[in-house]
């Protein structure tokens, strides 16, 4: 009895503590803007906290009957990205994150005022949560649904948002960083290379439409711009499935190393217990990697979820399999803990061999299909 009493009153608690952080965060004034995808991140969050799991067939707006909206689309992906949490799960995730967004962005000079010492003591508890709950890929996942709203951009809107470009610096690419790490840090390179590759090809999309010289060679020939941009086209999606792969990756690898040290070291040790490891780093990527399938994506994004298969299983057989032992709670969850990192470390050679061999064939396939692209825009075809 005493134990369900402490359960109801640790629920209470959250339930009090995440009314309070959506008040606030609602009233919040950054210093710097919050990018789209924490924006996301949070939204999600709180749907699932409110509302439960996200519908898997919607693909119109219930009260207009008209299909969803781009932004839409990456509000409702964003949502089916935390199906299987619980809403208390979801509370303290959403606590957690609004508490680190408030770190990195701050608070507006104006929203302060008074309450400087409110705003101090709010900081210092976050730092203190943060600093044993934050796993190694706080955004990648997060930023899932944006990039397959992204990759599911069609060849007139590309062509369309390249002539609006003005400069390369404002590029989209070129405003990109690493989400799994810290910028710079040498974990960062797989997104880094990514990243770089790029902001080469926006680079030489706009270079050909702002470039005089560049322009005049290509006028020369009888060649509009929108020609090469159309062959790079195919390229620049496909770099954003390579993106959303390493980003599944890193999450992989993030949590078999923070599983193995929990495991090893203890939770008081390592800040991060096996349970946030599985409902914030496992169990969304599996979520993540199942929403890549469903039939509203891009074909590219559903090729990705094909390949991501395995991840998606092996993310849900350790559960499974803990659920079938009769032990309590804490010893099933140190099962399907060591059955995850036994499973992943066995198929070491799909993700290390076979995926990064898929995505160079992937972008060689890419860049041989732009050419058929650019002579549909040579002709003129629409």
């Amino acid at each position: 009895m005493a134990a369900g009493e402490s359960t109801s009153t640790g629920g209470t608690s959250t339930v009090t503590e995440f009314r309070a952080k959506v008040a606030h965060m609602k009233n919040w004034k950054p210093a710097s803007t919050p990018s789209n995808r924490d924006r996301l991140e949070l939204y999600a969050l709180h749907k699932q906290a409110v509302s439960s799991d996200a519908p898997q067939q919607q693909q119109t707006d219930s009260s207009t009957n008209k299909p969803l909206s781009p932004a839409e689309k990456a509000k409702l992906n964003a949502w089916r990205t935390k199906r299987g949490l619980s809403q208390i799960q979801a509370m303290t995730a959403y606590i957690l994150e609004a508490d680190r967004q408030l770190l990195v962005y701050g608070t507006a000079a104006s929203d302060q005022g008074t309450k400087n010492a409110t705003v101090t003591e709010e900081d210092s508890a976050s730092k203190s949560a943060m600093s044993g709950s934050v796993l190694l890929t706080p955004r990648g996942l997060a930023a899932i649904p944006l990039l397959c709203a992204a990759a599911s951009e069609t060849r007139k809107s590309y062509l369309k948002r390249m002539n609006s470009t003005t400069n390369v610096a404002s590029g989209w690419w070129a405003r990109q960083e690493p989400l799994c790490v810290d910028p710079g840090s040498i974990l960062a390179l797989p997104e880094s290379c990514v990243l770089a590759l790029g902001v080469l090809v926006e680079k030489v999309s706009l270079y050909v439409q702002l470039d005089k010289g560049a322009k005049s060679v290509l006028d020369a020939m009888s060649i509009g711009h929108g020609v090469v941009q159309s062959l790079l086209w195919p390229l620049h999606n496909c770099l954003l499935i390579v993106w959303m792969l390493v980003i599944f990756l890193s999450t992989l690898v993030g949590s078999v190393l923070v599983t193995t040290k929990t495991m090893l070291l203890g939770s008081k040790r390592t800040g991060v217990s096996l349970e946030t490891v599985f409902s914030q780093e496992i169990r969304p990527c599996k979520n993540g990697a199942d929403s890549l399938t469903e039939r509203h994506q891009t074909v590219s994004v559903r090729l990705l979820g094909l390949a991501l298969y395995p991840l998606g299983f092996l993310c849900e057989l350790p559960d499974s399999i803990a659920e079938r032992i009769p032990m309590n709670a804490s010893s099933q969850l140190f099962v399907a803990s060591s059955v995850y990192v036994m499973l992943v470390t066995i198929c070491w050679w799909y993700w290390f061999l076979v995926l990064p061999w898929i995505s160079v064939m992937g972008l060689g396939i890419a860049f041989s299909t732009g050419w058929c692209f650019g002579l549909i825009e040579l002709a003129g075809i629409s």
